[in-house]
């Protein structure tokens, strides 16, 4: 049970977590985006959808960063702890710190306390 519990997990993860590829307008739109503030040249309201964009994918791209580095962590707690039978203690305090700054990021879902 234990095993197939890591092999979903992990199967989970480099589905999950694989970078996607920006389309060649998305690139356009954004080396244009960098060309225009670079040159002093004053943002139009045309602009304002690329900058927000650029802003979400860095949030994005930080979220799954993290969610990236929970992932292999915990999947190497899983490996030892199935190959060795020992449970490593200073491993686990490291997936539970990559856990919490998880959830303290912008992506993670909030409660609603009403």
């Amino acid at each position: 049970m234990r095993n197939m519990m890591v092999g979903l997990l992990v199967l989970v993860s480099s589905t999950l977590f694989q970078a996607r590829a920006q389309s060649p307008a998305e690139k356009y739109l954004k080396e244009m985006g960098k060309a225009v503030r670079g040159s002093g040249v004053v943002e139009y309201q045309s602009d304002q959808p690329v900058t927000k964009r650029e802003t979400a994918q860095s949030k994005e791209n930080a979220f799954l960063a993290k969610t990236q580095a929970f992932a292999a962590l915990w999947t190497a707690l899983a490996r030892e702890y199935n190959e060795k039978g020992a449970f490593n203690v200073k491993l686990a305090k490291e997936v539970s710190k990559a856990f919490h700054a998880l959830e303290k990021s912008e992506g993670w879902p909030k409660a609603d306390r009403r």
